[in-house]
């Protein structure tokens, strides 16, 4: 209670005076700028505004509190489809970008007929940049970010890389194929970069922003490789002291876990705070999403958690797809600081579009949710699907009810996490965090209206289910090929309860609409085939372009 009380004093100071800085608005383009940040494998409960303690996000967490975050935000449960779906604001199965990630030794990539997110941007004159993670195609150079509308590319092409080596390993028939897959544009960055790869992304984003000509507006892209994990040899990495800040998390991967949550969220905070520094904040609109749920157990585990949600990242279910978002701008005025409405990954290109003061495209799957975020409308979005010919699942979302049909992995499909949320002896103080973040320190010199009061968002934002423990229950719905589950993700949204036979009209319903969306499914190829002339030694060590010459 004391510290409580200290706390509401700064916020009378926050927001009875008035602040100079060096970053007062400036003249310029009317078209704001846009910042949008990933966060790889983050699952909802490592985000401390869904209301957990162990692992805090403060600057995370402020940006919801003055922002708008999303309640119900929706993403595939794979990258490459999420950031294919995002590009294009169309459904991955629409673009043959569904199922199993790409491999880097794989000859395939976003269809070059789609024109994606950074082209609509630069057409309008923006400035485009991306930092970090591509993964969308780079066998040809045709596939790269700089042919596909970014003006400059720094980071990793494939899945995710090693956090100070910046390595990626295949396993072609149990021979690890190792290579270098860090890139400046067209070139591997070989002797000239060093250091945490979480500080390298962060350091090019604030060089972007500080190097801007604001003559132009800024779009820029920050998709980070945390906190992803790296290869089998040391999955989870993170700076020594870091680690040791996180004394209090019980479970020891956990740990490592939280310090390189830690470092994102630091990385956000300074992102924000050059904005101010450059002098167009004002004038800025940041989105924060997480790309899937959180890879808990399996092949690439992270120790992320998306409990109490059902499933992990894979699956159909909503540890799977139910993921973190939020946006943030100075002039929102959405006073709420939460949306209920539905969002899908694939909305966000309209949405954007139209925040910037463009018409969206049509024949898109993407809703343009602009007006309905601002003014806390209802979504227009109440529809979205989960197809995976690869492994043969497919999910339909309609209203309050989700169908999952087909084989999903059970292994996929449990309550995985409860088991990781320990801690040893005092937790850190939540709202001491909160004041000594930067995004604290941004808010306070630009007067944004924050109230202590908005921290109670947590309590809504946050999900409690009945849930027994981490393994499987004998009553839960698995759906196979021979059966289907109903459940009514509103009322019930840790998929606990099977209701298809109580709703034989809704299941009939919902399956008679998913068929149709699978018909408009463009089949993968296989399995995935890894191409012997991707080894990187034949590349000087590197996964560079490899196919620019195969036809």
């Amino acid at each position: 209670m004391k510290f409580k009380y200290v706390f509401v004093l700064v916020y009378i100071n926050f927001t009875s005076q008035t602040h100079s800085c060096a970053c007062e608005p400036k003249k310029g383009t009317s078209r704001p700028n846009i910042v949008f940040i990933i966060a790889d494998d983050m699952g909802w409960n490592d985000v401390s505004f869904h209301g957990y303690d162990q692992i805090l996000t403060p600057n995370i967490d402020l940006l919801a509190y003055s922002g708008v975050v999303f309640e119900r935000y929706y993403s595939h449960c794979i990258c490459t489809p999420t950031r294919s779906a995002l590009l294009t604001g169309k459904f991955a199965h629409v673009t043959g970008m569904q199922g199993l990630p790409l491999l880097n030794s794989e000859d395939r990539g976003l269809p070059l007929t789609e024109k994606v997110l950074p082209q609509y941007f630069k057409e309008l004159g923006y400035a485009t940049h991306l930092v970090g993670k591509w993964y969308v195609g780079q066998s040809r150079t045709k596939f790269l970010p700089t042919s596909r509308g970014f003006d400059s590319h720094f980071g990793h092409r494939g899945g995710f890389i090693d956090y100070y080596e910046y390595e990626l390993q295949e396993d072609w028939n149990s021979t690890i194929r190792s290579g270098f897959d860090l890139f400046r544009n067209l070139n591997p960055v070989w002797n000239t970069e060093k250091g945490y790869i979480t500080d390298l992304y962060n350091n090019e984003a604030k060089s972007i922003i500080l190097s801007h000509d604001e003559s132009k507006p800024l779009f820029l892209m920050v998709n980070h490789n945390a906190p992803h994990s790296a290869n089998n040899g040391a999955l989870l990495q993170a700076p020594p002291d870091e680690v040791r800040a996180m004394r209090h998390v019980e479970n020891p991967e956990r740990k490592i876990f939280a310090a390189s949550v830690k470092k994102l969220d630091d990385s956000v905070g300074d992102i924000v705070q050059t904005l101010l520094k450059k002098g167009i904040l004002h004038n800025t609109i940041i989105a924060f999403i997480s790309d899937n749920g959180a890879m808990t157990s399996g092949l690439h585990l992270n120790y992320g958690s998306n409990w109490p949600l059902r499933g992990i990242k894979m699956s159909p279910y909503e540890g799977g797809v139910r993921v973190n978002g939020l946006v943030w701008s100075q002039t929102l005025t959405n006073n709420n600081h939460a949306w209920g409405g539905y969002m899908h990954v694939v909305d966000w290109l309209p949405t954007l579009l139209r925040a910037a003061g463009a018409k969206p495209p049509p024949n898109i799957d993407g809703i343009d949710l602009w007006n309905d975020i601002v003014h806390n409308r209802t979504s227009q979005r109440s529809e979205f699907f989960e197809i995976n010919d690869y492994t043969g699942y497919a999910s339909i979302v309609s209203g309050d009810f989700k169908l999952v049909t087909g084989y999903v992995n059970p292994e996929y499909s449990t309550y995985q996490g409860g088991d990781l949320r320990g801690t040893i002896g005092p937790k850190p103080s939540y709202f001491k965090s909160l004041v000594k973040s930067k995004m604290y320190s941004v808010l306070y010199n630009v007067a944004k209206q924050f109230n202590i009061k908005h921290v109670s968002l947590r309590n809504k934002l946050r999900i409690d289910c009945k849930v027994k423990n981490d393994s499987q229950d004998g009553t839960l719905c698995y759906s196979d090929k021979n059966k289907m589950c109903l459940f009514n993700i509103k009322e019930d949204p840790c998929e606990m309860q099977d209701l298809a036979e109580n709703y034989p009209d809704v299941v009939q319903k919902m399956l008679d609409r998913l068929k149709i969306e699978i018909n408009r499914t463009i089949p993968r190829q296989v399995p995935a085939v890894s191409d012997p002339r991707a080894a990187p030694r034949l590349h000087n060590f590197a996964w560079d372009v490899w196919a620019d010459n195969v036809s």
